[in-house]
């Protein structure tokens, strides 16, 4: 019996054989030239999707936080509001001022504690310059340079006034500011009673240091004193820290003053005291204390 043969199924078959074997060939040199050591990259490791589902899965740790504490801020103090600056005229130095003490009452006892001599005037002291008259008259320098020196003048001043018996007589001259003289009595000599203390006392705590030293003037008013009675000063406390001689020179300042008080009160005495004056007011005030049997005190 003949074999038939299909030559169309068999090509065919031949055909598909052909390429499958092929195919095997190419994919064994394919993974021959491809196949090796792995070579390193730049890329970094894909990763798969179960390391990425674990790692979302992971809890993420909670970063701690310090706790925040508010600082405390000192609150600002408002500005102290300045007062305005006003100008003054003739402004007076800028040295401390030592404080006014408070104005002693006077009573009827104080005036008759003081101590009477035989001829009924009480012993008067001013920086320790003592005598025993009843006509007394103060002469004291109130000018700008006496800042500072006000307050030991002033409690010295009232200490020897409120020592003044009735029989006594006084009157104060500052003398400040150019020829400017503040007097207290109205300008004369008057008796020691409660009222003139107490006006006295007054103009103490008022004066206030200014200006320039202009010493022949006051001294001349001085000398010119009267009281009731018609008598002039029997002693004259001159205070002054120096002299600024404008008319007359030192030698001609002295030789007026003698004249004065051998034409008003040729008797009297000044005695001197100085606010630590320079070696040539230093000479003054020895010379005019001197010349009328005086002392000279000086203060440092």
């Amino acid at each position: 019996m003949g074999r038939k043969v299909c030559w169309g199924s068999v090509q065919y078959w031949a055909l598909a054989a052909s390429v499958a074997l092929h195919t095997t060939v190419l994919a064994v040199f394919t993974g021959v030239r491809f196949s090796g050591p792995p070579q390193p990259s730049d890329q970094p490791p894909a990763l798969s999707l179960r390391a990425i589902a674990r790692a979302a899965a992971e809890p993420k740790p909670v970063p701690r936080v310090a706790p925040i504490v508010p600082i405390a801020r000192p609150k600002a103090e408002p500005a102290a509001e300045q007062p305005p600056v006003v100008a003054k005229v003739n402004a007076e130095p800028e040295t401390p001022i030592s404080p006014e003490p408070t104005q002693p009452e006077i009573s009827g006892s104080e005036v008759e504690s003081a101590d009477i001599s035989s001829s009924g005037a009480a012993e008067v002291e001013l920086f320790g310059q003592k005598s025993v008259v009843q006509q007394i008259a103060y002469v004291v320098d109130c000018s700008g340079s006496m800042y500072g020196q006000m307050y030991l003048v002033k409690e010295q001043l009232k200490r020897s006034i409120l020592n003044l018996s009735a029989e006594q007589a006084f009157c104060i001259l500052f003398f400040m500011d150019g020829r400017t003289v503040m007097m207290s009595g109205q300008g004369q000599l008057q008796p020691a009673g409660v009222d003139s203390k107490a006006e006295a006392l007054q103009l103490i705590a008022q004066v206030k240091p200014k200006g320039s030293t202009d010493a022949a003037n006051a001294l001349e008013l001085a000398l010119r004193l009267k009281g009731a009675d018609g008598r002039g000063p029997e002693v004259i406390y001159f205070l002054t820290d120096g002299f600024d001689l404008k008319e007359f020179s030192s030698d001609e300042l002295i030789s007026r003053i003698e004249a004065l008080r051998q034409a008003f009160v040729p008797g009297s005495i000044i005695h001197t005291i100085g606010f630590g004056p320079a070696a040539k007011d230093r000479a003054m005030l020895l010379s005019m204390a001197q010349n009328t049997g005086g002392g000279y005190v000086e203060i440092h």
